[in-house]
């Protein structure tokens, strides 16, 4: 009976166990390349604040350096996988860039890295880094644009804050004329 204990025991501990990690399939850099919507030069702002999605993914700041396919302002929200900051941070604190291959998914409002770190290739020094040098080389050495100035309302948040905000004033002060019309009636 004890020996029963003990193996259930240790199956519910190793059954409990979670992963942190997750894993990509790895595809080649043309399919990545054709599922990419916008393709750009730049380095994450990790001091920026995230912005979630329903996926691995969470949305960054990125300064957009140069813009091979597709349009960018100098700065675009970008995702990046959950468990890639780390490494990501680290490699952009050594001189770091990443050429982003990214696309639109049902699961963030922002463009994501395609299959994860397929769409997140390392540059130092104008040299790919990470594999698939001569393919990513070309996108890198062919013709790129500077992004368009930044846009003063980037993610289009700050009018629907400015409609509440103001619809609140408006509610506040039609009750505060309602509760002055209706004392200034009792008092006659």
């Amino acid at each position: 009976m004890r020996k029963v204990f003990f193996i259930l025991f240790a199956l519910l501990l190793a059954g409990g166990s979670s992963s942190f990690a997750t894993k990509w399939p790895e595809l080649n850099p043309e399919k990545v390349e054709s599922r990419s919507q916008v393709i750009v030069l730049g380095t994450y702002n990790f001091k920026s604040k995230q912005k979630s999605s329903k996926g691995n993914f969470y949305g960054r700041q990125f300064q957009v350096e140069k813009v091979y396919k597709g349009k960018a302002t100098e700065t675009i929200t970008a995702g990046i996988d959950v468990y890639d900051k780390g490494w990501a941070e680290e490699y952009q604190q050594d001189g770091g860039k990443f050429l982003l291959l990214l696309e639109k998914t049902k699961e963030a409002r922002f463009l994501v890295p395609v299959a994860g770190p397929n769409g997140m290739v390392q540059v130092q020094d104008g040299r790919i880094l990470s594999g698939h040098e001569g393919f990513y080389g070309k996108i890198l050495s062919g013709e790129a644009r500077t992004p368009s100035p930044a846009e003063s309302n980037n993610d289009g948040g700050h009018l629907l804050e400015a409609l509440l905000f103001s619809l609140t004033g408006l509610i506040t002060f039609l009750l505060i004329i309602r509760f002055l019309a209706t004392e200034k009636a009792k008092s006659y």
